[in-house]
């Protein structure tokens, strides 16, 4: 099992903070198949505060993906600010 994924009560502070923070004014973004692209902290926030329903964008089609098959750490932004 890989425990460099389990949460930490730190990790779980720094998503607390994130989805306190997050803007509801902007859609979340779903792929082509619906699934959600961007702004799981804005779902998140929703659901806490009771909202039954939340602005959202749908693609048609997928754009095509920066990266394929890399590993985290081999992105050229640091990852460790999203979770990942």
């Amino acid at each position: 099992m890989d425990t460099s994924q389990q949460p930490t009560p730190h990790s779980v502070l720094e998503h607390m903070q994130l989805i306190e923070q997050c803007d509801l004014s902007y859609p979340i973004i779903l792929g082509a198949a619906g699934r959600i692209m961007d702004g799981m902290h804005r779902v998140y926030r929703a659901v806490y505060e009771g909202y039954s329903r939340i602005e959202a964008k749908q693609f048609t089609d997928d754009p095509v993906p920066d990266f394929v098959k890399c590993s985290p750490q081999d992105l050229p932004y640091n990852p460790a600010l999203f979770g990942l």
